[in-house]
């Protein structure tokens, strides 16, 4: 008995610490009011690095901040990125 209740006291310790810094930190987080998520395709022949980086450009000057870039892969190929901002 004494050793179940120590395993449920050290489990939700060890919840409670994880979890508590992650609250923490999106509290003083900024909500964004708007996403934007763009698509670029990697078969285009101008090389997907030269159309992230003019998309990156573009987005900033119409007050867009950049959030995440997700790879699209099939069968270890890129096919093309999926980029996301937010205002």
């Amino acid at each position: 008995m004494l050793r179940t209740m120590t395993a449920v006291f050290t489990g939700l310790t060890l919840a409670t610490t994880l979890v508590m810094p992650v609250q923490a930190r999106d509290k003083d987080k900024p909500k964004a009011e708007k996403v934007i998520t763009v698509y670029l395709g990697a078969h285009t022949g101008r090389g997907i690095e030269r159309e992230v980086n003019e998309l990156h450009g573009k987005m900033e000057r119409d007050g867009w901040r950049f959030a995440q870039m997700v790879p699209h892969m099939e069968n270890s190929d890129t096919e093309g990125v999926w980029v996301t901002y937010v205002r």
